[in-house]
């Protein structure tokens, strides 16, 4: 009896090493994840997915994010840590992390973390906080991370710091935004070919100089060219997008053909367009001025395509500062920052990958923008608009820099949240619908085609948008970075802006989509906090100890109750 019973007992056994091995086996070929989070956090999107599967050498992250943080940071750190070992998953041993901690080691070790960073240009973040002594604290973390790919290094800002929210928020928005920051350098990282995309020149647009920053930062994605249009119809098909820059002469009729039948060939056009011709170098000059509207020759072009841009300046209260100079007590000329009206900081649209989880922008000089010809096939969404306290002055319009010594009235800023930029996506008309070929077009096409692919359309009412600010020593220029305030050291969001633009309008694959996730922020409710946290602390304390009394009561007198019996 007990010989069959010990026979048995092994066959359960074995029977049971076998399941395992089996399902070993299995899960090792296959494989499933969960995501049970409403907004699906912990879920990457199928491009990711198919970019780490397709990986063909190791990638190693740096994350400079750990040791002794708070809790803010801490959930950072853990997202990130989350995320790369879901990128594990499924990019196997071509992704490996680490963890680091600069504060961590000997005094050369920590120095070697710091220069590390510093070649980076990446520089500690200052945390202010209040103790529960009432004393205030400083300390510095690093929310950095390096890829470090093929002897090459590319560092990764982890943390967004977007004007008017608060920590919490600027936290949640970056744990939004990781999965597209490490994939966007995980593609650079890759990247082989690059598309091209191009400057166009011949109409007095922005020089190299002008554009320099935000061209270095294009060229990690891109082939970035410059060059006229010339009389080819042909010349631009070879690029994913152009960038017209601040033009200031006409366009002829045959530049206006090229760039519309490479709209209605499926190109995408940036725009970036002053309705109204005044700059802020000239007004130094002579202090004041009339602005006057720009005649380029391609209003009936953007009319067509469903936009019309207002020959109109736009003053807000909710503005940049430049340096004014004022006499000091003593007589000595004094210079203190002052509200420049005339440029105003635009704010970003939520909800579009392009400006989302971003900082205001700062534009010079802008126009407003309508929509127009509404039967077009088009999706429509403003990217930038005014503040709430805005107006628009008809051109001519009287500009002097008098203007900062005088008190606004809030009463005549009352026209809301102007639109500045927008963009279109869809099916466009051609310009040239019922008209004839420019006779210099050479070779000349068989025909025109009068309505486009699918395309995308972006159109900002502010050339000055793109331009990064140059300063010359001993003939040397000194480029500075794009959005950069020299006066209040802070950075605007114009140099993102440009960048996702463009990211969207050359993207057909959906990666800008990341930067659409959105992650509900569930916040403690502060009051609530403040006037019951003796009662929760009570409930923590004595429900579990109840609980082991009880349970102990209950097995001594079910011990007692059985052995009894």
């Amino acid at each position: 009896m007990s010989r069959n019973i010990k026979s048995k007992n092994i066959w359960q056994l074995l029977i049971l090493l076998v399941g395992i091995v089996v399902v070993n086996m299995l899960a090792g070929s296959w494989f499933f994840r969960l995501d049970l989070t409403s907004e699906k956090r912990y879920s990457l999107s199928d491009n990711t997915k198919e970019l780490l599967s397709d990986l063909q050498n190791p990638i190693y992250v740096k994350v400079y994010l750990d040791g002794e943080l708070n809790v803010g940071f801490s959930k950072l750190s853990k997202a990130s840590l989350e995320l790369l070992n879901e990128f594990r998953v499924y990019g196997g041993r071509n992704i490996e992390f680490s963890f680091i901690d600069p504060s961590e080691g000997t005094k050369k070790e920590k120095q070697a973390k710091l220069k590390e960073l510093s070649d980076f240009g990446l520089s500690p973040t200052p945390i202010f906080e209040s103790s529960e002594d009432g004393r205030n604290t400083t300390s510095y973390v690093y929310p950095y991370a390096v890829l470090h790919f093929d002897g090459n290094s590319l560092p990764i800002n982890l943390l967004e710091n977007i004007k008017g929210f608060s920590g919490a928020e600027n936290l949640n928005k970056s744990i939004e935004s990781l999965e597209f920051k490490f994939t966007d350098a995980f593609r650079k990282a890759i990247m082989q070919d690059k598309p091209k995309i191009a400057f166009i020149e011949g109409h007095g647009e922005l020089d190299d100089y002008d554009v320099m920053d935000i061209t270095e930062h294009l060229s990690q994605y891109y082939q970035v060219d410059r060059g006229v249009i010339g009389n080819d119809p042909a010349i631009l098909d070879p690029y994913k997008a152009i960038i017209i820059a601040k033009p200031q002469a006409k366009f002829s009729e045959s530049d206006k053909f090229v760039i519309d039948q490479y709209m209605m060939n499926g190109g995408s056009v940036m725009w970036l367009v002053d309705a109204v011709n005044v700059t802020l170098d000239s007004l130094r000059k002579s202090r004041e001025t009339v602005g006057l509207m720009t005649d380029l020759n391609i209003e009936d072009q953007l009319f067509k395509y469903g936009v019309r841009i207002n020959p109109v300046l736009i003053q807000d209260i909710q503005a940049a500062m430049i340096p004014v100079t004022v006499s000091a007590g003593n007589g000595q000329p004094k210079i203190v920052p002052a509200p420049w009206l005339y440029s105003p900081l635009l704010i970003p649209q939520p909800n579009h990958p392009i400006s989302r989880n971003m900082n205001v922008v700062q534009g010079e000089f802008v126009s407003s923008i309508d929509t127009v010809n509404s039967q077009l096939n088009v999706q429509r969404t403003v990217l930038l608009r005014t503040s709430r306290y805005a107006k628009a002055n008809q051109v001519p319009v009287f500009v002097s820099l008098g203007f900062v010594n005088e008190k606004p009235d809030r009463n005549t800023f009352t026209q809301s949240f102007m639109p500045v930029s927008l963009i279109q996506e869809g099916v466009f008309s051609s310009v040239f619908e019922n008209r004839m070929v420019p006779e210099n077009i050479s070779p000349k096409p068989t025909e025109i085609k009068t309505e486009s692919v699918p395309t995308k359309m972006i159109v900002v009412a502010d050339g000055d948008l793109i331009k990064n600010k140059v300063r010359f020593k001993n003939t040397n220029p000194k480029i500075l970075p794009l959005g950069y305030d020299e006066l209040t050291k802070q950075n605007f969001g114009n140099k993102d802006f440009i960048l996702n633009a463009v990211n969207y309008l050359c993207d057909d694959d959906g990666w800008m989509d990341l930067r659409a996730r959105s992650y509900t922020l569930r916040l403690l409710d502060k009051n609530k906090v403040a006037d019951e946290s003796f009662f929760w602390k009570m409930i923590n304390m004595i429900i579990p100890l109840l609980l082991v009394l009880i349970l102990g009561v209950a097995v001594s007198f079910y011990r007692k109750y059985r052995y009894t019996k």
